[in-house]
């Protein structure tokens, strides 16, 4: 029988963070631009408005590239968080003590949404309030975000009978 797999592969790209994100640079930059064609010292201002253009530019980039992928397959569970994490972390089913579908407060669960926890608990989420919560042993606790709860669930109750009740 072949072995299913799933994965989820998130960005910033096409949410409302992203849209927000253009609502308010692109603004800021076209009234710095119009200070900079109406200013007496246009070095002064020019100064400002490349830094200001350097900075906003950084953050829309950096947020942009920000990518959690999660794959589960027979091997386990991996993911990766980039840029923060570029390799797989990966988590076999014999280190997986208990694995299940969540609903979580961002905020008041973890903190918020990103790269967030403390030495017993992990939490690596883009958007949404739905995630993997994973127990991997020595009280070590590890979220990974998903858009796909409905489908993750259904592959994780499989996943564990494929694995005699990981």
């Amino acid at each position: 029988m072949a072995y299913r797999v799933f994965n989820e592969s998130q960005t910033y790209r096409g949410t409302w963070v992203a849209y927000f994100l253009l609502l308010v640079e692109l603004p800021t930059l076209l009234l710095l631009l119009f200070f900079f064609f109406t200013a007496e010292d246009k070095s002064e201002m020019g100064i400002a408005l490349s830094v200001m253009i350097v900075v906003m530019g950084g953050i829309f980039l950096f947020i942009f590239n920000l990518k959690l992928e999660t794959r589960i397959d027979e091997a386990g569970v991996s993911f990766r968080f980039f840029p923060f994490i570029n390799s797989w972390r990966k988590y076999t089913p014999e280190q997986i003590q208990s694995i299940q579908v969540i609903n979580y407060s961002p905020i008041t669960d973890y903190g918020g949404w990103g790269l967030k926890g403390n030495k017993t608990t992990k939490a690596y989420s883009i958007l949404g309030d739905e995630g993997l919560l994973l127990d991997v042993g020595e009280k070590k606790k590890i979220m990974i975000g998903t858009m796909k709860a409905k489908e993750l669930k259904e592959f994780i109750e499989n996943w564990r009978e494929g694995n005699h009740g990981s």
